[in-house]
Order: structure tokens, then C-alpha cells, then sequence
């Protein structure tokens, strides 16, 4: 049924425009094989220049088309169903509405967070057997095992990343999943957005993707094995050492989840993965654009001094102080 068409959502302000493109273009640059790339972009008050760099980057390449979509009812459908912003803006949802809207070829779409890297094919996801599931989801890096006991789930339950979201769109229409999803949402309210809805309302509902279609940048940043004893992961519920290995040289799509020492796409970062972005940045209309400055704070400063035990520790307490408390 998808015959190599891949059907793609984005979604930010115009803030993060430029760091959207990175991740369009890599898309792009290492899936030509692919019959067509259909991206549907969720922006939140787009400059009309925006708009004009996106047509002009993704129309040189003759199997992706780019269709921005009007999302400026989202905010109030939001609010209406009783949904907190989240740090002050409604742009994590946006997805979540959108499924429900979008008139699409194939049975399945894919979000990417734009804070991604694309560096592979991605046919196993077109290929990808849902086996009734919802969705396919890719277990969260950088959420501590303890924050699971906040939102009802057992330690040996999975939490998932929502960074990459691979949708059952058949599935999703066909069971009305929007109108349950905003029904339960009218009597729920969750601490760390989307995800966790994702986490407790489909539970048992997810099909676990590996650990090479979202690979944190954490495992980067961190020594892997003292990253993993840390945050409490269960073998039950989390990758193998083994297995993130297996994909570390060569990950599909790299999520950038680790800033210690500046974000990636920041001039003056000091990122493990930071040479990378500007390298598909350099393809992007943007690619003269000021980008903001890596700012060198007390964490990065702790980072290149104190040995790695200390650091993940320090790391885990911190997640765990925001995390893993119940309101």
C-alpha cells in the first residue's frame, strides 16, 4: 500500500524555521530513492520568507512536495478541550490534532521533531508491520525510569519518546482515535505534554521501534553504560547497551537531545554531533543565516571538568527533582 511514499509532518514557529530545514533537507538529501516525500508543515506564524525558502529547498528535489497547513484553529480547539500550553505555547500538540485532519495516500505518516538529523533510509518504516497498534515509538533517552510511577505506569512498563511518531493513520480514522483522544483529554491533564498522554492513553497500543530511528544524542554526550545505571532503565523497559551500540556509527534519524555544551545548530557549540548539522545547514537556504550563540554556562562548565559518574548523576538527580515527584 505505500509503494515508497513517505508522508512526513514538521511543526514549529518561525523561531525554529532554520532548524526545521536542517532536518527536511537531510530528510531529503538521503531518501531520493524514495517515489515521494510528502511533508506537511505545522507552522505557527510563518514568516512569508520562511514559507518561500521551504518551497524553494524542498523543490529541488523532484519527489518531495512541502504543503503548509492551516493550523490557526489549533490554539483554540486546544484550549476548548481544556490542554495546558506547554512552556507557554500549544505547538507540541499541533501534531496530535492533525492526524485526524490530514488527507493522506497511504495508511501511515511519520512525525519527525525538527531537533532531528536524518541520516539513512527510512524504508523500514514504510515496511514496518503496526500488528494493530496505534502507533510505532521509539523508547524516551532522557526521562528518568522513576517518572513513570507520576502518570500511573509500573517501572517495567515502556516509556516512549514522541520525537518520532510513526501513526497508523488506517487505524487512526477508522477507530476515531481523535475524538477519544480529546474526550479523555477533556478529564486529563499531563506534566510533560503529548508524551505522556502518548505514554498512559495508548498503552499496550505502541509498537516498540528501535533504538536506530530515534537515536538520542545523549548517548553521545554521556558514557553509555553509567547513563543507563543512572536514570534507574530496566532491561524490561529500556535498549541494551548492546543494542544501542549496534546502532551508535550509524543511526536512520539522530535526535538531538543532548545541549551541555551548546546545542548543535548553535554557533560556537561544542556538540558531539554539531559537525553534522552544519553540514546539511550549508544545503539549506539559511545556510548564511546568524545562528544563535552557544551560551557557555555553569552546566557546560561541570561537564568538561567532573568525571562522567558524577555527571550522569548529577543529571539523573536533576530530571528526577522536575520529573519524578507527584504533583
Amino acid at each position: 500500500m505505500n509503494k515508497g511514499i513517505l508522508n512526513v509532518i514538521y511543526q514549529s514557529d518561525d523561531n525554529y524555521a532554520v532548524v526545521s530545514a536542517i532536518s527536511i533537507v537531510s530528510l531529503l538529501k538521503n531518501n531520493k530513492h524514495l517515489k515521494e516525500i510528502n511533508i506537511f508543515y505545522l507552522g505557527h506564524q510563518l514568516k512569508k520568507d520562511s514559507i518561500n525558502k521551504f518551497n524553494k529547498m524542498v523543490g529541488n528535489y523532484k519527489n518531495a512536495t512541502i504543503t503548509f497547513v492551516d493550523v490557526s484553529s489549533y490554539p483554540d480547539e486546544l484550549k476548548e478541550i481544556g490542554v495546558k500550553a506547554w512552556k507557554g505555547l500549544y505547538i507540541t500538540w499541533y501534531k496530535m490534532l492533525a492526524f485526524a485532519k490530514l488527507d493522506i495516500k497511504t495508511d501511515r505518516i511519520l512525525y519527525i521533531n525538527p531537533h532531528t538529523v536524518i541520516s539513512g533510509a527510512l524504508d523500514g518504516l514504510l515496511e514496518l508491520d503496526f500488528e494493530d497498534n496505534v502507533m510505532a515509538l521509539s523508547y524516551d533517552a532522557t526521562m528518568v525510569n522513576a517518572h513513570k510511577d507520576v502518570i500511573g505506569l509500573k517501572p517495567t512498563d515502556g516509556y516512549f519518546n514522541c520525537g518520532i511518531m510513526l501513526i497508523n493513520h488506517k487505524k487512526w480514522m477508522k477507530d476515531k482515535i481523535d475524538a477519544k483522544m480529546r474526550e479523555h483529554l477533556r478529564h486529563n491533564h499531563y506534566e510533560v505534554a503529548d508524551q505522556d498522554l502518548c505514554n498512559v492513553f495508548f498503552k499496550g497500543k505502541i509498537k516498540k521501534v528501535g533504538v536506530e530511528y530515534n537515536f538520542s544524542t545523549v548517548f553521545y554526550g554521556y558514557d553509555i553504560k553509567k547513563y543507563i545505571k543512572a536514570n534507574g532503565f530496566l532491561p524490561e523497559s529500556f535498549y541494551s547497551y548492546e543494542e544501542i551500540m549496534e546502532s551508535y556509527y550509524a543511526p536512520k534519524i539522530i535526535h538531538s537531545q543532548f545541549g551541555m555544551n551548546g546545542r548543535p545548530w548553535q554557533q560556537g557549540n561544542d556538540n558531539p554531533v554539531g559537525i553534522l548539522w552544519r553540514k546539511y545547514l550549508k544545503l539549506t537556504p539559511w545556510k548564511d543565516a546568524t545562528m544563535p550563540v552557544a551560551k557557555k554556562d555553569m552546566n557546560w562548565r561541570l561537564y568538561d571538568l567532573l568525571p562522567q559518574s558524577i555527571i550522569v548523576k548529577l543529571y539523573a538527580w536533576a530530571v528526577n527533582r522536575k520529573f519524578a515527584r507527584k504533583k
